[in-house]
């Protein structure tokens, strides 16, 4: 028998997508190694927002607060740069705000998290190479001090960048549509700055987007139509200076410009999210122009839906099949297993039947990471191409064209509320297959194209489970959230409402592993949350990334 993996999983990139994969690996008690080509952070931050949704998953593992106490707050954000904001406090969450933080600031945040639990960064080191056998990946990695050295990993996740070395080595495709316009995004010190409801400007000749920072100094963006198919030409502190005047008449009295970038707005995907033992996530999985913000925010999403799959397949790679392999699946996975192990002829306990067993099963629990996250990228590009349209449309023609979009969010609050549910990440809902006569409504549990849980079913099966204050008997109320802090990551988590009991309850058939429970008499609010139907009573199976996989009525 071969010697076992230097560790159970590799992460490649430790900026934010990177520090939360291995973030909750560590903390579930896998062995992560997590390496870093750069020396240090960055100190420039290309993404400043950090979404409601990411909010909601930082705040579930206790990362949230810090945040919340040093960004600034904003309730309404954007779509397509347009005049009229996007209105969040009508979002369904605690969190009904964007946090304008640089992301420097975030990768620092998230860094001293996985150093809480458990994990670190081994800066200095680039892969420049990969391959795969059965049970592991072999990968060489170059130290910034020369020489090479091999890691083998049970699983590699790439999360460096959209020039991922994991997924050239790994030889997956990259492809979607290439730039057509660039713009700027430049650190500024202005002088005389405008009123906040000047911060977005529309004119016939562009566009203007300014994003203050705590310490008083502007991120200014521009989509300027006179120059913004000049794809060579680099971006000047004269040529940001000309811009703002051509779109505003004024430069607001730009003084330094501390550094700009520019920014293209090529749309691109990975061709498949997983190759064998190797997964992508983040920008090495998608990339798109930072519209909205979306970017990192898509990346955290994807990570938190990884891990816990990650968690359960490197427990079920090194440990018995059932303890390992049970505690990490949905539950059409789970009673496919319990049936293939049923209907199998021969005896139970025969190795190569069950390391068949085990490697099908590992294949459909992370082969779940794409099915579900791929949508979700896709969705996120289309949005993002919807967005350039709009702010690329030129002259009188599409100043009119975005007065129009503008009027119809001003005046519909509904479609406003759906374009900000979208933006904001809390209208993702996975498609889940309702347990026989667990749904709530009888409904088939399918969900819309747009995520918003369309199509029927109890809205709860898919969603993301909320902050709910919850009534209890044997105590003062207390928030879900803070009980999931408790628990921790990688757990799968029986939420009881209102009667009826799941303690001891263990998930797959009787056989698998024990899941936490919570029992609450009641739920006292948010009220939003109680005229959603979550203070039903009746029981919902929580999955590690917060996603109700299973609902119950008593």
């Amino acid at each position: 028998m071969s010697s076992p993996p230097d560790v159970d999983v590799l992460v490649v990139g430790a900026g934010p997508v990177g520090c939360w994969v291995a973030a909750e690996l560590s903390a579930a008690g896998v062995r992560v190694q997590l390496v870093e080509a750069r020396q240090s952070r960055p100190t420039w931050s290309r993404g400043f927002v950090v979404h409601p949704r990411t909010i909601e998953i930082f705040d579930s593992r206790g990362v949230a607060a810090p945040m919340v106490a040093t960004s600034r707050r904003s309730p309404t954000w954007h779509f397509a740069m347009g005049t009229t904001r996007l209105d969040f406090t009508a979002l369904p969450t605690t969190f009904p705000y964007i946090l304008l933080q640089p992301q420097a600031q975030t990768e620092q945040l998230l860094e001293e998290h996985l150093v809480r639990c458990g994990g670190t960064v081994l800066r200095g080191r680039r892969v420049v190479g990969l391959r795969q056998r059965a049970d592991r990946v072999l990968v060489r990695i170059q130290p910034d001090e020369g020489g090479e050295y091999e890691v083998s990993a049970r699983f590699v996740v790439g999360c460096d960048g959209a020039h991922s070395a994991v997924r050239d080595a790994a030889g997956i495709g990259f492809n979607g549509t290439p730039d057509t316009i660039v713009s700027p995004a430049a650190l500024v010190e202005l002088a005389t700055p405008p009123p906040p409801e000047e911060y977005l400007q529309d004119s016939e000749q562009g566009l203007l987007l300014m994003i203050p920072l705590p310490d008083g100094r502007f991120i200014v963006s521009t989509i300027d139509h006179t120059v913004m198919t000049d794809l060579v030409t680099p971006w000047t502190t004269e040529m940001v200076r000309e811009s703002l005047i051509r779109i505003t008449g004024s430069d607001y009295g730009l003084g330094e410009v501390e550094r700009i970038s520019t920014i293209g707005n090529s749309a691109l995907q990975a061709d498949r999210y997983r190759d064998g033992r190797v997964l992508l996530a983040g920008d090495a999985a998608h990339v798109h122009f930072p519209m909205g913000g979306q970017g990192m925010n898509l990346g955290i999403q994807d990570a938190h839906n990884l891990a816990w799959r990650l968690a359960a397949a490197v427990r079920a790679d090194r440990e018995d099949r059932e303890e390992g392999l049970r505690g990490g699946l949905d539950d059409g996975l789970r009673d496919g297993l319990d049936e293939g192990l049923q209907d199998d002829e021969g005896p139970q306990d025969d190795e190569s039947l069950q390391e068949a067993v085990k490697a099908e099963a590992i294949d459909a629990l992370l082969d779940g990471y794409e099915a579900e996250r791929r949508p979700a990228g896709e969705r996120v590009l289309e949005d993002v191409h919807a967005q350039m349209a709009l702010v690329a449309a030129t002259g009188a023609d599409g100043a009119a064209l975005r007065a129009r979009f503008g009027a119809l969010l001003a005046e519909h609050p509904q479609v406003n509320l759906q374009y900000a549910r979208r933006l904001s990440g809390i209208a993702v809902r996975y498609p889940m297959r309702p347990a026989a006569g667990r749904s709530g409504d009888g409904g088939d549990g399918s969900n819309g194209r747009d995520g918003d849980g369309a199509g029927g079913g109890d809205v709860r099966l898919g969603a993301r489970v909320p902050d709910l204050l919850l009534a209890r008997a044997d105590g003062p109320p207390v928030q879900l959230y803070e009980l999931l802090r408790e628990i921790g990551p990688g757990r799968f988590v029986r939420l009881a409402i209102g009667g009826g009991s799941a303690v001891g309850e263990r998930i797959g058939g009787g056989s698998g592993i024990e899941a936490a429970t919570i029992a609450a008499t009641g739920v006292l609010g948010p009220d939003w949350a109680l005229s959603a139907g979550w203070d039903a009573p009746g029981s919902v199976l929580i999955r590690p990334d917060g996603h109700v996989t299973e609902a119950r009525t008593w």
